[in-house]
């Protein structure tokens, strides 16, 4: 994500050392990680919530997609040949 080096990271520190000072710095710092923490808790769960919606819509379109391809079962097979087909059984019993 944030392309940050190693030289980065200690001017980073250096500025934090003399800006907080040396009584302050380690407690900044375990602050600092759990922030970072929480955010990237937060950032995996919105992933997972956002990718589970995806699937839940991939689902619903898949389920849809058959029953909108289906022709009408009276375009394929007429009706007066369904009421012949059932005249000529019952005739022939």
């Amino acid at each position: 994500m944030f392309d940050i080096g190693f030289w980065e990271l200690l001017l980073i520190a250096v500025v934090a050392l003399v800006v907080v000072g040396p009584e302050r710095l380690p407690k900044l710092i375990r602050v600092t990680g759990l922030w970072i923490g929480r955010a990237n808790a937060s950032i995996r769960t919105i992933r997972s919530e956002i990718s589970q919606e995806l699937r839940a819509e991939e689902l619903k379109q898949a389920l849809k997609k058959p029953i909108d391809d289906m022709p009408d079962l009276k375009e394929v097979i007429p009706l007066d040949s369904v009421k012949t087909t059932i005249k000529d059984s019952n005739g022939n019993q």
